[in-house]
């Protein structure tokens, strides 16, 4: 296990100092300006274990801390980028598609739907690159549609 060392300017301390002021008791932003704190060589380092018997955290807490200090610095206290979720790729035209498709007979003689089928449709139909069987069974509830309420053909 490396051991990273922290060596905090006079800035960045300052800065850390005037942040641990601004958050709530139990935010997780504090308690890591508390363990960089807590952390600083030229101040008086404190074990990773006392740290976090003190802070009540384990020990992979306060290493992983003092890492992405020593490897992102400030930089590690700004928003990170959030990856947008795939059922916003949903819209109403999937699920017009899906609402038509359930309207029309199952293929291949099924008795009814089935969810994969129904995903397995909207791909070949190039309604959506990709879907699954969960993100239909979604779009069912959402809709207010129904496997076994379908329409049989015959």
């Amino acid at each position: 296990m490396t051991l990273y060392r922290l060596y905090l300017t006079a800035d960045e301390r300052q800065t850390l100092e005037g942040w641990q002021k601004k958050y709530k008791a139990h935010s997780a932003k504090l308690r890591d300006i508390q363990i960089l704190l807590n952390s600083d060589e030229q101040t008086g380092r404190r074990p990773a274990l006392e740290l976090a018997a003190v802070l009540g955290i384990c020990t992979r807490t306060v290493e992983r801390v003092r890492r992405q200090f020593c490897e992102e610095g400030l930089k590690m206290f700004e928003p990170k980028v959030r990856k947008t979720r795939s059922d916003k790729k949903i819209d109403g035209r999937v699920e017009a598609h899906l609402t038509v498709l359930l309207c029309q007979p199952p293929p291949d003689d099924h008795p009814r739907w089935q969810l994969g089928m129904l995903a397995n449709r909207l791909v070949e139909l190039q309604v959506v690159e990709h879907i699954s069987t969960t993100m239909v069974a979604r779009l069912l509830k959402k809709t207010n549609l129904s496997l076994f309420r379908a329409p049989r053909s015959g």
